[in-house]
């Protein structure tokens, strides 16, 4: 339970009380737990979705939507896939774009980055029936979520500085496993509410897995391995590449 409520803490903005330690122990175990904080990131935002829905178009709703994912994370995970983008779109050095990845000012590059991962969900939200857009937005935070642990089962921590590489090194496809494990027992009722759902979840599942594992080794090769900030960007690519996949199963239901 320690564990579940350290991940909670870390990933989210929920008022939890209580601090617990962040230790190796503590968060190589809640990795498995990532899918269920998924869901409680989506929760909330599929229900303001649903909400807005009733009493404004669909764009309105979106937006609430997406605005509902941004507070309960902090844009945390944004954060990551901007510092990302400036680093590799940089085109330096290994050394370099490590050190423009840990700059805490966000650039041209990040910017852009940031924008088009809010505008895309946006979009396939805003086209979305209720009736979609609902179950997509409680699947992709889960299914980001258990990605995250097989990007970081996929390859070793880039910076030799202690820090998170120290966390991030011990998590291996037993974490992963057990993290797609919980992923598929949530993720199987809420593809269940549409048409042709054993497709839609084994999609999404492997889009987001093999995502997850081939941005991790094309970072190996560019930067050495992974970061915090690769992490945070495998989440909002994961979670924009589920939108994507129910928007195409709605397109051809």
């Amino acid at each position: 339970m320690a564990a579940l409520i350290l991940m909670i803490q870390f990933m989210t903005r929920y008022p939890l009380p209580g601090e617990v330690p962040f230790t190796a122990e503590n968060f190589v175990c809640g990795m498995k737990w990532m899918p269920l904080v998924g869901l409680l990131i989506g929760l909330p935002a599929a229900a303001l979705f649903g909400l807005a829905a009733r009493f404004f178009d669909a764009n309105l709703a979106a937006f609430f939507a997406v605005l509902a994912l941004i507070l309960i994370t902090g844009g945390l995970h944004l954060d990551g896939l901007g510092d990302t983008a400036d680093g590799l779109f940089s085109n330096r050095s290994p050394e370099k774009m490590l050190h423009i990845m840990r700059d805490p000012a966000t650039g041209a590059n990040g910017v852009v980055a940031i924008v088009l991962a809010l505008l895309f969900p946006w979009l396939i939200l805003s086209a979305l029936p209720t009736r979609w857009a609902v179950p997509a937005l409680l699947a992709a935070p889960i299914a980001g979520r258990m990605a995250l642990t097989w990007h970081a089962a996929a390859a070793g921590y880039a910076r030799n500085s202690p820090g998170l590489g120290a966390f991030v090194d011990q998590v291996g496809s037993r974490e992963a496993l057990r993290a797609t494990l919980l992923a598929l027992v949530l993720l199987l009722p809420i593809c269940l509410s549409t048409p042709n759902p054993l497709p839609l979840l084994v999609c999404t599942m492997a889009a987001c897995m093999a995502l997850a594992v081939g941005f991790a080794r094309f970072l190996t090769k560019k930067l050495g391995g992974i970061t915090g900030d690769t992490i945070g960007a495998t989440i909002e690519l994961s979670e924009i590449a589920t939108f994507f996949i129910f928007y195409l199963f709605w397109k051809l239901a």
